[in-house]
Formats: structure tokens, C-alpha cells, sequence
């Protein structure tokens, strides 16, 4: 099965602190990983690498077959600009907060990118924001602004809008945090249809059970390195490290 993602050995230091030392994991096409851990961990920070928001500072990732870093003399070393941007294409990042611009509708906030990063005619952008807003259950939104909506809709605004870009694969940042359990409902309930058409996802939540119900592997991450990893079954139901025990027992106190 091809490997969407192949991490390994991914180090990142912020002023001297480690924050992440010897990530590596892959992630076939059409699977979903789901990471768990507690705060700090350095999941987030993860998905920033990966999504070109941080830079590493050693470690090899591939991305779709190309690599966008390698290690070289205990560094990360990147290819080339023209490249990394190309390779930037094929991922897509939804964050916890939105990340919407407030003075946009609902429609620029999706077509804008297409038309600035992929060149598409307005015409096109149109069509294609309009076809994902349909598929979010938001269509009627298309022309309100970001404060008009609730923080569920917001977030589906933001799922279209990453969508629109055709990514290769989809990466959630904690997308119910900001959420109450009705709005997270709706949310965890795209990502699972998501998954059902076979998106390769990766996704950072505290939704235990959906992790479990969603997930081909599931990794448990504390203090910047990966503690432990397997079938949401194995990880859920028969954790074998402590710490992993300890914190999936939290969530069910």
C-alpha cells in the first residue's frame, strides 16, 4: 500500500528544549491516524512540520512519494523553494480555531486560495466552494460572513475551504476543541464521512472513542516522543505502557 506520509526521526528543538525526538511513523493512502496525547506533547507541533508551518530540525519526511526534508550531518535539510511549494499542495491543514478571515463571506473565504495558489477562474473557484458548502450541509451560508455563523459551521467553512485545494491528504488539528458536544457531533460526523470516501486523514483529537470508532492506527504521544502505537483496538482496549494506560483512563473516569 502506498505511504502517503514517511516520518522518521523527526527532531524539533524551541530555545534549547526538545519539544519532539525521534517521531517516525507512515501513513498509508486512505488510512486515518488519529494522535492522542496530553497537551504539550508535541502533536500540534507534528502537524506544523508536516504542513510546512515549522521547520525541523532533522529527520526525512516524504510526502506523497517526494521529499520535502532529509537528513544530512544531523540536520534537516530542505529541498528546493519551487518544491517545498509544490509538496504543500498535497497536504491541508484544519485548525481548532477556524482560522477564518472575518472581513470575507463565507464563499470568498473558500474560493479565494483556488484562485491565488491554483489559478483557477472565479467561475471555477465558485463552482468548486459551492459543491464542498453542498456537501457540508452549509450551502445557504455561502454568502454570510464568518460571525453570522456557529462555531460548527464555521469549522465546516473551514474543512470546505482546505477541501478546495484538492489536498492529497487532510490534517485535523484538534477540530472540536473549541466546540460544544452538539457542535462536536456535527464535526466528528464530516470527518467520518470523510473517511468512509477513503480521505487520508490525520487527526489530533481528544474524542477518545471517536479515535477508536475512525481510525485505522492510532499513536499516543507524551513529552515529545511517541510512547506507544497500534490498532485502535490494541491501543484502546490493551494498552501495554503505563503512561498510556493512565491517560486513556482519564477519559473514562
Amino acid at each position: 500500500m502506498e505511504n502517503m506520509i514517511k516520518l522518521t526521526g523527526l527532531r524539533k528543538a524551541f530555545g534549547g528544549l526538545e519539544i519532539l525526538r525521534d517521531i517516525s511513523f507512515t501513513l498509508p493512502k486512505g488510512n486515518v491516524l488519529s494522535i492522542i496525547g496530553p497537551s504539550g506533547s508535541g502533536k500540534s507541533t507534528t502537524l506544523r512540520i508536516i504542513t510546512q508551518l515549522e521547520k525541523a530540525d532533522d529527520g526525512n519526511l516524504e510526502i506523497a512519494g517526494e521529499t520535502l526534508f532529509s537528513s544530512v550531518d544531523g540536520k534537516a535539510v530542505y529541498t528546493t523553494p519551487d518544491k517545498e511549494r509544490a509538496i504543500g499542495l498535497k497536504t491541508g491543514l484544519v485548525f481548532q480555531q477556524f482560522n477564518l478571515f472575518p472581513h470575507f463571506s463565507v464563499l470568498r473565504n473558500i474560493t479565494e486560495a483556488q484562485k491565488a495558489v491554483l489559478r483557477r477562474s472565479k467561475d471555477e473557484a465558485e463552482e468548486k466552494a459551492i459543491s464542498l458548502l453542498r456537501k457540508m450541509g452549509i450551502a445557504d451560508k455561502a454568502k454570510q460572513y464568518p460571525y453570522q455563523l456557529s462555531g460548527g459551521q464555521q469549522q465546516r467553512v473551514s474543512i470546505a475551504r482546505a477541501l478546495a485545494l484538492d489536498p492529497e491528504v487532510l490534517f485535523f488539528d484538534e477540530p472540536t476543541s473549541a466546540l460544544d458536544p452538539e457542535l462536536t457531533r456535527e464535526i466528528l460526523k464530516v470527518i467520518r464521512e470523510l473517511a468512509e470516501e477513503k480521505m487520508t486523514m490525520a487527526v489530533v483529537t481528544h474524542e477518545m472513542h471517536f479515535a477508536r470508532a475512525i481510525s485505522d492506527w492510532a499513536i499516543f504521544m507524551d513529552k515529545g516522543v511517541i510512547v506507544e502505537e497500534g490498532t485502535p483496538e490494541a491501543l484502546f482496549g490493551d494498552p501495554q505502557e503505563e503512561r498510556t494506560k493512565k491517560f486513556i483512563a482519564s477519559f473514562e473516569e
